[in-house]
């Protein structure tokens, strides 16, 4: 059993770790961008979205070069973070006709988030279900 939860847990990781190069991906091509700062007691974090998640592109104020600059520097920073694992994809914020990405980590105060071992089978068996249930 506990070579099972190890072996979930390991592939969790990998999918999250798949997460994280992607939106590493969508920020070093401009696809995405920092759209807010979120702060909670003892961290904050970074919220991503741009035209791909139904958000305009963040920028400057009226169009100052230096403001633009300096947002493009916070993503690549963020991208090399996601990359190195320094920080991680936590979920997402869904709005009417829009989405953005949180991102964040131990450098910013928050702990990775990580699979409650105990519960992973009591969840996967009322996911199979709830399937089983609605789709067949």
């Amino acid at each position: 059993m506990q070579c099972k939860i190890e072996h979930e847990n390991q592939v969790i990781s990998a999918i999250q770790f798949e997460i994280d190069i992607i939106l590493a991906a969508l920020l070093l091509t401009g696809q995405i961008t920092v759209i807010r700062v979120y702060v909670i007691p003892g961290g904050f974090g970074f919220s991503l979205g741009g035209p791909l998640t139904g958000r305009s592109r963040l920028e400057g104020r009226s169009k100052i070069k230096a403001f633009s600059f300096a947002i493009d520097l916070l993503d690549i920073l963020l991208a090399i973070l996601l990359l190195t694992r320094k920080i991680t994809f936590e979920g997402l914020f869904v709005g009417p006709g829009r989405f953005s990405f949180n991102v964040s980590g131990p450098i910013f105060g928050i702990p990775k988030p990580q699979p409650v071992q105990s519960e992973i089978e009591k969840i996967s068996k009322e996911f199979r279900g709830i399937v089983a249930e609605h789709f067949m």
